[in-house]
């Protein structure tokens, strides 16, 4: 466990917290090593039955840290970008292919890689205020985390692309609506209906539901690793691009882009 990923285990639910609240818990340095760790670590132990994940304070997930990514763009630092589409595969890929039911419990905003770690889980509670969203074409970028492989099997090719053109957030009620969220729940009751819920999951046979998790995820079409694997390519080439660097440039000097 880090400072920056916390991790509470008890009832037989590992409760997972991104905790750097002051950035809204967007991912910088080790956190996606430090969340793939300990989503190893709990997937192995056979106390834990359902794994829950969340955000500290007013966001689930704000995306990555995009002054990380412009400080490796400056270093020229490609590998270490590579590293980190390597650690954000391997978290939504252990999620997915875990026995275990796996639940974000989205507390606020959801973003980037925040939104594709939400997706990659089997169910999606969220609270009134919470909102998701794909903004990486504003960053001259690409979804990753096996994004283009969930989204359009959750809403559809068409409402997928309308996502990911216009790096538009969705609304809980909206998400709820069509088919990104399974509930939503008023903010002051979000935690403890969600552990409520989690609760109910740990007392149906572990067994069966990891049966159901596999049968419905092996019956969708394509390959995830492929399809992973592709967005990686992709996303490199976005790394490379000038587009990319004024995407993040602009942001951080808080100007629309110039493409």
């Amino acid at each position: 466990m880090t400072d920056h990923i916390l991790c509470d285990i008890s009832d037989g639910i590992a409760a997972i917290t991104i905790n750097r609240p002051e950035k809204l818990n967007a991912l910088a340095d080790s956190m996606r090593g430090d969340l793939l760790s300990i989503l190893r670590k709990v997937d192995s132990d056979p106390s834990v039955r359902v794994i829950t994940i969340t955000g500290a304070g007013r966001a689930f997930c704000a995306g990555g840290d995009i002054g990380h990514l412009r400080d490796l763009k400056s270093r020229g630092d490609e590998a270490g970008f590579v590293r980190l589409l390597d650690e954000g595969k391997a978290v939504v890929q252990l999620l997915r292919e875990s026995d275990k039911p796996a639940i974000a419990v989205v507390n606020g905003p959801a973003y980037g890689a925040g939104f594709f770690i939400a997706l990659a889980c089997d169910l999606r509670l969220c609270g009134a205020s919470a909102s998701l969203a794909a903004p990486f074409v504003k960053l001259g970028l690409g979804p990753d985390w096996g994004g283009t492989y969930l989204l359009p099997r959750m809403i559809g090719t068409s409402a997928a692309l309308e996502m990911l053109f216009t790096g538009e957030a969705v609304t809980a009620e909206n998400a709820l609506r069509i088919g990104l969220a399974n509930r939503v729940w008023p903010d002051a009751e979000l935690r403890a209906r969600a552990r409520a819920f989690a609760l109910s999951l740990v007392h149906m046979p572990a067994a069966v539901l990891a049966r159901h998790k596999r049968a419905i995820y092996q019956t969708m079409d394509g390959s995830f690793d492929t399809t992973a694997d592709l967005e990686r390519q992709f996303q490199l080439e976005n790394f490379r691009s000038g587009t990319s660097t004024e995407g993040i440039t602009a942001f951080l000097e808080k100007r629309p882009p110039k493409f």
